[in-house]
Parts: C-alpha cells; structure tokens; sequence
C-alpha cells in the first residue's frame, strides 16, 4: 500500500453501506495522520456501488429483528460513530498484520530448530528485545514492519480516543475506573454499523436488549451453554445460530482485564467484608462477590469453595474465575446499556 494516501483516501476502497434501494453516499474520516505520509483537513464523499460489500464484513452485522424500534441513537452522534467504526477497524488491519509477520518470523526459525515450535517461538522473543542477539540480523526485517505496523496503530488509537470524547457517553465513561477511552472505542466499533437488509444505522443502545447486546459481543448464553460452545455433534447451522465472533468477544475479554486486574491481579483478602472496603471499584466488588458465588458450585478438587492464599487472599478454580469475570463483563455492558439510551438518545 502506498503509505503517503491518508486514512480518507484508504477508506474510499473500503466497502459503504447501502440500503436495499439505492445506495447512499457517507462521510468518511479525516484529518487521520499516517506514518511517514501526510494528513487531509477535507471532508471526502463517497458512493458505494451495489457489489461493494465484501462477505467478510456483510456477516458481521446483526439482521433489522435485533433493533428495537423506540429507541435511535440521535443522528448528530452517527459521524462521530461512523469515525469510530472506520478507525477501528484500521487499527483491527494493524494488529492482524502484526500477528502475520510474527507467525511468519517463527516459522523462518523453526527451520533453524527441526520445527520445534517452542523454541522457534523462545528465539523469536529473545532476539526481538536483544539487538546483540545472533538472530537479530535474520529476522531484522519483520522486526522493522512490526515498528511501522505500531507506529501505525497508535496513530489509529489517538483518533480513536480523540472521536469517543465527543460523545455524551464519554462523560459516565470515564468515571467508570478501569474502564478507558480505549475500551470503550473498541466495544463502539464492534456494536455499531449499518444493517446488511435495510441499511439503517446501528449502535450499542439500538439493539432491542441488552440481551441482545450480549450475544453480538459473545457474551451470550444459548439453549444452556456459553456462546460459541454449542457442543460435539453441532451442525453448520448450529454455528451460525450462535452468532459468534471471536474478535468481539477478545475485545470483552480485555475490557474485562482492565475492569478487574486495573490493581494488579485482583483479588480480595480472604473472608473479608467485600462492600465494606472502599478501595475497591464498583465492579471489582461485583467480581469478587460472583466468583466467591461460582466457587461454590465449582469447588476446588478437595470440595472446598474459597482457600486461602500464600498471600492471604481469596483462591478460587480458573473455572469459577473465569465464570465471574465475563459476569462482571456483561455487567459493564448492561450498564454502558442503560446509559447509552440515557444520554445518546
């Protein structure tokens, strides 16, 4: 790609929505800087034409009957998203590139350990951070793309943070703790387009639940079992019932981190009085108390819920932890929810 063209120009080859009808012309995002290119002050029009909608991006939007009708998110807000979106998934093709070069820098070295992964992988990691190391030389190449490709994304991520501060949600946003201009961004860009039948704009208070919400971050429970496990046996079409994107529900499992881990690995003093300690965030507390809960349907091996730690704190299975931190997740997003429809309205 040349990389003197800026964001706009690039995104006039990325495919716009369009209606049933007659395909509608949108605004496109500006003054985006690209490394070692220039920037644009203008503001481009596009038209999309009626075959420019690749599959890829086509599947990922959910159908009209996910939308509740009295409820939209007010139009003055829909640029401001539409920047949000096209930014994102910019920074999406940065990080999708830099995990290509990586798998393609390990694999150059498994030919220099009999294809031994592990230590392709070792290798790779030592020589990336030592610049005397004697691979450094071989793999200098990916090692320069992989600096451009950050340089890229983090040029991408302020704009992205520079566009949700607009935002009337961006105000309760940022009182969440552990919660960032970042993270919020990303669950904007993953919950909001335009719909594949009727072309009407869509974002995260415009699903007709929360429920609904839910299920297009991954978050979702279905005839029983968590969303993206239907089971052995599952057919094609059990796949496509579930809905589900491993990319959106990695960007939950982050956001999910930050809320819970924004203090170091989080976890509360064993038997303590949970809500009384005014140091934990509102959703600390939450997961603290649901995995206290799930530890008691999912004991350790010898039946007890909640040990005690080397550290003095609460020790719990992975099983119960995990169960209470995408229940701390979709907490976040039953609140983000809530205050969307108050403020975007």
């Amino acid at each position: 790609m040349n990389m003197s063209l800026t964001p706009s120009e690039i995104c006039s080859t990325v495919s716009k929505r369009s209606s049933k009808t007659v395909p509608k012309p949108k605004k496109v995002l500006t003054n985006a800087p690209i490394v070692g290119g220039q920037t644009t002050t203008s503001t481009h029009s596009i038209t999309a034409t009626g075959n420019s909608i690749p599959d890829a991006v086509e599947t990922t939007q959910p159908t009209r009957d996910s939308r509740q009708e009295p409820f939209t998110t007010n139009h003055c807000h829909h640029s401001s998203i539409d920047s949000i979106v096209e930014y994102y998934r910019l920074r999406q093709d940065m990080i999708r590139a830099r995990t290509k070069l990586i798998l393609q820098g390990q694999a150059s070295l498994r030919r220099l350990f009999d294809g031994d992964k592990e230590q392709a992988a070792s290798a790779w990691s030592d020589a990336t951070k030592d610049e005397g190391h004697e691979l450094r030389g071989l793999l200098s190449p990916y090692i320069t793309a992989l600096e451009v490709l950050d340089r890229q994304q983090s040029e991408y991520e302020k704009q992205l943070v520079k566009a949700v501060k607009v935002l009337p949600i961006f105000a309760w946003a940022k009182q969440v703790k552990g919660f960032g201009d970042l993270s919020l961004a990303c669950i904007i860009g993953e919950a909001s387009g335009y719909g594949r039948e009727t072309g009407e704009f869509y974002s995260v208070g415009d699903f007709k639940s929360v429920s609904a919400l839910w299920k297009r971050m991954g978050l979702a429970v279905l005839n029983g079992h968590r969303q993206g496990a239907p089971g052995k046996g599952a057919t094609a079409q059990d796949w496509i019932e579930e809905g589900y994107s491993k990319t959106r529900r990695s960007v939950m499992w982050n956001v999910g981190n930050s809320l819970i881990l924004s203090m170091g690995k989080f976890r509360p003093l064993f038997g303590e009085d949970i809500e009384a300690n005014a140091d934990y965030t509102e959703l600390q507390k939450v997961f603290a108390t649901r995995a206290r809960y799930e530890a008691e349907r999912l004991p350790h091996k010898c039946g007890t819920a909640v040990k005690e730690s080397k550290t003095g704190k609460d020790s719990y299975t992975l099983h119960a932890a995990n169960r209470a931190k995408r229940y701390t997740e979709k907490r976040l997003l039953r609140m983000l929810y809530a205050e969307w429809r108050r403020s975007m309205g």
